[in-house]
C-alpha cells in the first residue's frame, strides 16, 4: 500500500482526524508528498509531518492539504476543532518538529571509540541539570562533521522535539557565519521567520533559549572557529544536547560552559584501509601492503582517502602500488592552509595529484567554482560562472563529484568542503575576475525575471553574491538590492532587505547618485514600516521626500508621501496622514499614475474609516476598487475589497462584508500573498464573531496568527491576538481571553499601533467588568477613551464610553455613546435603539 505511515495516537478526535485524512489521501489516488507540497506551497517534510506525526497540524496547512486532495474543507474544519481544542474550545497550535540534520555519510567507517564516547556522554546526560555540550575537535579533513552527523542520525529518535543543524563556516576566510546569521537559521528551523525574528543578537539568543526551554532537542553546531561564535547559540535550560565541531580545541567552551572535549584524530591504519575497501572494492584485499601505503600517503585523512579511492576506481588497470608511488612523487609546495602541518601538506598533495588526472578544463573549472560565495551552487549558476552551457557544466560537475572534489547535496546543487574551497581559491588560473563578473550578471538577470520558487531556493546565494559584489562591483549589489526588493518584502525577509539596501545606499552615495540614493531611502522606509519600526521608517521616508523635492521628481515624491501617510495613520496621527495622502493623491492624478492614485485612495479610505467617516471611507474604497479592476491589478483589488468589507462590517452589512472578504481571500491565496491572506482572515474572524460563530472566529484568527508569525508582520500579529481574545472570551474561557488581549496590548504598545491598542483595552475592560473586576475594567476603559480622543477615533471613543457606562452606571456616558453610534450609523446604533 503506497500510503503514508499513520501516527500512533489513542482513540478520540485526534485519531478520527488522522484516519479521515489518510482516507482522503487514498481516495485521491495516493499523490506523492512532493506533488502535494508543490500544490500547498511548502516543503514535502512539512506535508509528511501533517500525516505522520501525532500532533494536530495548524488549520491553515491542513486546509490547503484538504483542498489539494479535493476534500470537504468544512467537514475537516469541524474535525480539526474537535481534535485541537483544550478547555473551552481553544485550538492548540503545535510547531512542526525540526529535522534539519544533513544526510548521513555514505560508507561511514570506523570511529567505534568516538561513537561509544558520545553514546556514554548522552547516557550520563539523562539526569543532568545543565545543558550538555560535546566539543569534537580535530584537524581539517579528519572527519569531524561526518562523525557528528553519523552519530546524530543514530540517536535522533531519542530527541522527541527534533534535531537542529547549523554550519558556522568558521574557517571560511571571507564568509564565516556571524552569530546573528546562525541564530536566524536556527530560529527559522524552529518556525520563526521574517520580522518575528528579533534584530539584535541578544534578543535572537533569548528567543532561541525560549523556544528550546523544556524541549528535548539535539543541536549540531558544525565548523566553529571559536567559543565566541558558539556562545549565543547555546540553549539555556537542560534537556538539550549540543555537539560542536571545530578545528580548535575550544578551551573557553570547556572552561565556561562545561563542554566535554573529544579529540577526533586520524583514522587508524586499519580503519583507513576499511574505508578504502568500501570505496575502491576488492583490489584492496588483493594488494594489502599497497593499500596501506596509499592510506599512509593520504595521512589517514578520510577526505583524502575518498579522493584517492575515486581516482583508483577511475584507473582500474593501475595497481594500488603504482598509485601510491605516483602520489609519493607529488610535489609538496608551501602549505598556505596551515604551514608546517604534515596532515594539511599531505591533503594538498592528494588534491593536486587528483586534479592532475582530470582534464585541464575540469581542473580549471574546479578552481573557478571556489569563487562562488554561497554555501552551495546551482547548475545554472555554475554554468554562468564557468562560461559554458548547462550540458557542459553538468559534465564538469559530474566529473568533479565523482572525484570527491565537489559534493552533490541536492538535485543540480553542489557544495565544496571548506579545505577544497580554500585550495581552489589559491590555484593560479586565469579568468577569475571575468568568472565572478559572469556570476554577478547571472544573479542579477535571474533575480529580475525569476519566479518565486527560484528566489526561495536562491535567496541565500543572492544575498551572498550581493555582499561579495559590494567591494569590487557595487553596481551589481545595487541591481540585486533593487531586483530582490519586492520579493524580500512580500516574503517577509525584511532583515535581508535591510542588509542589501544599506549596501546599495552606501554604493549610491559613493557614486554621488542622488536618484539611486533616494530610491533606496524610500525602500528602507517601507521595510522598517513592515517591521513596525515606525520612527526609523518615518526618518527614511522624510529623507527620501527631501531627495525627491531636490530632484524635482514628482512621481517619486507622490510615492513617498503615500508611505509617510501610511506610517502616520498607523501611529494614530490621522490629521497629518490625511494631509499627506491628499497631496499624494493629487500628485498621482496630475502625473497620470493610476496605480498610485488607487493606492492613495485606498489609504485615504483607511484614515476616513479610523475617523468614523464611513461614507467617505466607502466612497474612496469603491473608487480604489474601480481603478484596480480597470488596471487588472489583482493584489490591489483584493486590498480594496478587504477594506471595503471592513466598512461594511462596521455598518452591520455582514453578507456584503463576507462576500468581499471571501473574494479578497481567494485572490490573495491565488497570488501567494501571505500577509494579505492573514489580514483577510482576521476580518473574517471578526465577522463570524459578530454573527455568533465564535469557534469559526477562533479558527480564522488562529490561521491569521500563524501566517503573521511566519511572515513577521507584527501589526497583523497584534490584530490576531486581539481577535482571539474576543472570540475565546465569548466561548467562556476568560483566563485565556485576557491573556490574548494582554499580549495584544503589549505588542501594539511596543510597535505604536494605536488602533489595536485602543480596541484591545476596551475588549479586556468589558471582560473584566463581566467578571466583576470593576476597578481594573474602569482603568482600562479610561485609558482607551483617552487614546481614542487623542487620535480622534470616534468609533472606539463610543465603544469606550459605552463600556464605562456599564462599569460606572453613568447615564451621561451611555447617552454620549448612543449619540456617537447613531452619528456613525454603525451596527451598535441599532442595538442601542432596541
Amino acid at each position: 500500500m503506497p500510503g503514508l505511515p499513520k501516527p500512533a495516537v489513542p482513540d478520540g478526535p485526534v485519531r478520527t482526524l488522522f484516519e479521515r485524512l489518510h482516507a482522503l489521501h487514498h481516495q485521491a489516488g495516493w499523490p506523492s508528498l512532493r506533488e502535494m507540497a508543490k500544490e500547498v506551497g511548502c516543503s514535502h517534510t512539512t506535508v509528511s509531518a501533517s500525516f505522520s506525526e501525532p500532533r494536530v497540524p495548524r488549520w491553515g496547512l491542513l486546509e490547503l492539504i484538504v483542498e489539494t486532495l479535493g476534500g470537504d474543507v468544512a467537514g475537516f474544519h469541524d474535525l480539526w476543532l474537535a481534535a485541537s481544542v483544550t478547555g473551552e474550545q481553544t485550538p492548540v497550535t503545535v510547531p512542526a518538529m525540526p529535522r534539519s540534520l544533513p544526510p548521513d555519510v555514505a560508507g561511514f567507517t570506523g570511529r567505534e571509540s568516538e561513537v561509544a564516547a558520545l553514546d556514554e556522554l548522552l547516557d550520563t546526560a539523562a539526569g543532568s541539570t545543565a545543558i550538555v555540550i560535546s566539543a569534537l575537535s580535530g584537524g581539517g579533513g579528519v572527519g569531524k562533521t561526518a562523525l557528528a552527523v553519523h552519530w546524530a542520525h543514530r540517536v535522533a529518535e531519542r530527541f522527541s522535539d527534533g534535531q537542529l543543524y547549523v554550519n558556522l563556516r568558521g574557517y571560511d576566510p571571507e564568509h564565516p557565519a556571524k552569530p546573528a546569521e546562525a541564530l536566524e537559521a536556527l530560529l527559522r528551523q524552529l518556525g520563526d521567520s521574517g520580522a518575528s525574528i528579533p534584530g539584535a543578537v541578544a534578543d535572537r539568543a533569548a528567543r532561541l533559549r525560549t523556544l528550546l526551554a523544556g524541549k528535548r532537542v539535539l543541536l549540531l553546531i558544525d565548523n566553529a572557529h571559536s567559543a565566541a561564535q558558539v556562545r549565543d547559540l547555546l540553549p539555556g535550560t537542560p534537556g538539550c544536547f549540543v555537539v560542536v565541531t571545530s578545528r580548535d580545541s575550544l578551551p573557553a567552551l570547556v572552561a565556561r560552559h562545561g563542554a566535554q572535549r573529544l579529540t577526533v584524530g586520524l583514522l587508524s591504519l586499519a580503519d583507513g584501509v576499511s574505508l578504502l575497501r568500501r570505496l575502491a572494492g576488492p583490489r584492496v584485499d588483493a594488494q594489502p601492503q599497497a593499500a596501506e601505503a596509499l592510506v599512509r600517503r593520504c595521512a589517514r585523512l578520510p577526505l583524502a582517502i575518498r579522493v584517492a579511492a575515486e581516482l583508483a576506481v577511475a584507473r582500474p588497470t593501475d595497481s594500488l602500488a603504482d598509485l601510491a608511488a605516483e602520489l609519493a612523487s607529488e610535489p609538496r609546495p608551501l602549505d598556505l592552509l596551515d604551514a608546517g602541518d604534515d596532515e594539511h601538506t599531505a591533503i594538498r598533495s592528494v588534491f593536486s595529484w587528483s586534479l592532475r588526472h582530470l582534464t585541464s578544463a575540469d581542473s580549471h573549472a574546479f578552481a573557478l567554482l571556489g569563487e562562488h560565495p554561497g554555501q552551495d551552487i546551482g547548475l545554472e549558476a555554475a554554468a554562468a560562472l564557468l562560461g559554458v552551457d548547462a550540458s557542459a557544466a553538468r559534465r564538469t560537475t559530474d566529473a568533479l563529484a565523482r572525484a570527491h572534489l565537489l559534493e552533490e547535496r541536492d538535485r543540480n546543487r553542489y557544495g565544496m568542503h571548506d579545505l577544497l574551497r580554500a585550495y581552489a581559491s589559491e590555484m593560479a588560473v586565469p579568468g577569475r575576475a571575468s568568472a565572478r563578473a559572469r556570476l554577478f550578471e547571472f544573479y542579477v538577470d535571474r533575480a529580475e525575471a525569476a519566479s518565486r520558487e527560484w528566489l526561495d531556493a536562491e535567496r541565500g546565494n543572492c544575498v551572498a553574491v550581493a555582499v561579495a559584489a559590494a567591494a569590487e562591483s557595487p553596481r551589481h549589489t545595487e541591481a540585486l538590492a533593487s531586483a530582490l526588493s519586492r520579493y524580500l518584502d512580500t516574503s517577509g525577509h525584511y532583515r535581508d532587505a535591510i542588509a542589501l539596501d544599506e549596501l546599495a545606499l552606501r554604493a549610491g552615495r559613493a557614486r554621488q547618485d542622488a536618484k539611486a540614493e533616494t530610491a533606496v531611502l524610500g525602500r528602507l522606509g517601507t521595510i522598517h514600516r513592515r517591521l513596525a519600526e515606525y520612527p526609523q521608517a518615518l526618518a527614511f521616508q522624510e529623507e527620501a521626500l527631501r531627495g525627491y523635492d531636490a530632484l524635482g521628481d514628482v512621481a517619486g515624491k507622490a510615492q513617498v508621501l503615500l508611505g509617510i501617510g501610511g506610517i502616520e495613520w498607523r501611529l494614530g496621527r490621522y490629521s497629518d496622514a490625511l494631509a499627506h495622502l491628499t497631496e499624494s493623491l493629487t500628485l498621482h492624478q496630475e502625473h497620470g499614475d493610476r496605480g498610485g492614485e488607487a493606492a492613495a485612495l485606498h489609504n485615504l479610505g483607511i484614515v476616513y474609516r479610523r475617523l468614523g467617516r464611513y461614507n467617505d471611507a466607502r466612497d474612496h474604497y469603491e473608487q480604489a476598487l474601480a481603478v484596480q479592476v480597470a488596471l487588472k491589478n489583482e493584489a490591489g483589488e483584493a486590498g480594496a475589497r478587504n477594506n471595503l468589507g471592513i466598512v461594511q462590517l462596521r455598518l452591520g452589512w455582514y453578507p456584503l462584508a463576507l462576500e468581499n472578504f471571501e473574494q479578497a481571500l481567494s485572490i490573495y491565496r491565488r497570488l501567494g500573498d501571505r500577509a494579505g491572506e492573514g489580514a483577510v482572515r482576521n476580518n473574517l474572524g471578526e465577522t463570524h464573531e459578530r454573527l455568533g460563530g465564535y469557534s469559526e472566529a477562533v479558527a480564522q484568527h488562529q490561521s491569521a496568527l500563524d501566517i503573521h508569525q511566519s511572515t513577521g508582520y507584527r501589526a497583523g500579529h497584534a490584530v490576531a491576538l486581539r481577535g482571539l481574545g474576543v472570540a475565546t472570551g465569548q466561548l467562556g474561557d476568560v483566563k485565556r481571553a485576557l491573556s490574548y488581549l494582554d499580549q495584544a496590548i503589549d505588542l501594539s504598545t511596543e510597535i505604536g499601533e494605536a488602533d489595536v491598542r485602543t480596541r484591545a483595552l476596551i475588549d479586556s475592560g468589558l471582560i473584566l467588568q463581566a467578571r466583576g473586576d470593576q476597578a481594573t475594567a474602569a482603568d482600562r476603559l479610561k485609558v482607551a477613551l483617552a487614546l481614542a480622543e487623542t487620535t480622534d477615533n470616534t468609533y472606539e471613543r463610543a465603544r469606550a464610553l459605552d463600556g464605562l457606562a456599564q462599569v460606572t452606571g453613568a447615564p451621561e456616558h451611555a447617552e454620549l455613546a448612543a449619540k456617537l453610534f447613531a452619528q456613525l450609523g454603525v451596527a451598535e446604533a441599532q442595538k442601542e435603539q432596541h
